[in-house]
């Protein structure tokens, strides 16, 4: 599971993990290892726990490989394309429970094909509006820049209860209810504290095993 993107859609990476977990009780599949990629982006195969899982289909320690949603194990046709090769090569399976797809069949493999070649067209296409709009700034001789929350009493209170083992959407919750103020005069959301405690996280292997 990954990455930067999951809580912006509205599902955690506990949840993503719960998700699975059901999964292999109703398919009666011990699960082995849950490994996420949390803080990292799915555009690359280059993730610490990528590689983990590569090492160990490699090695012949897994059978089955479940994911939420494909785009949580990669946003490339080319490395979807490497990693469904490298499945068959050594047996195993992968699931995709958001879609429903099995790409251990002909057809789960070309619809995850057919998936990933959307996501990819849609990352691209964001990219050049993106940088469409920063042109045109630029043109206008204007600057585009987020704003910063530099409350640092809030940083340490969300620092406190991510200590205390609440979730990014129970503190989400907890500064809604306290009425806590955001940059921009809006709701707290868990992809937004997320992104904050990160950023104020020192930099150092971020994987969960």
């Amino acid at each position: 599971m990954s990455t930067e993107e999951q809580a912006s859609e509205g599902v955690s990476l506990e949840m993503q993990a719960k998700k699975i977990e059901a999964y292999c009780l109703v398919k009666d599949w011990q699960l082995s290892e849950v490994i996420t990629d949390a803080g990292q982006s799915a555009k690359s195969l280059n993730r610490l726990g990528m590689q983990q899982l590569i090492e160990m289909v490699d090695a012949g320690q897994v059978s089955t490989v479940i994911v939420h949603k494909l785009d949580r194990i990669t946003r490339s046709v080319a490395d979807l394309d490497r990693l469904v090769k490298l499945f068959d090569h050594k047996g195993v399976a992968l699931v995709s429970l958001q879609e429903s797809l099995d790409a251990m069949t002909a057809t789960g493999r070309l619809m995850m094909n057919l998936l990933a070649s959307v996501s990819h067209w849609e990352r691209e296409v964001i990219g050049e509006r993106t940088k469409d709009a920063m042109q045109h700034l630029k043109a206008q001789g204007q600057v585009y820049s987020r704003p910063v929350f530099d409350d640092a009493a809030t940083l340490a209170h969300m620092q406190r209860l991510q200590a205390q083992g609440y979730s990014y959407h129970a503190i989400a919750d907890a500064l809604n209810a306290s009425a806590t103020p955001t940059t921009r005069g809006g709701q707290w959301r868990a992809n937004t504290v997320r992104r904050m405690l990160l950023r104020q996280a020192p930099q150092q292997d971020r994987r969960v095993a």
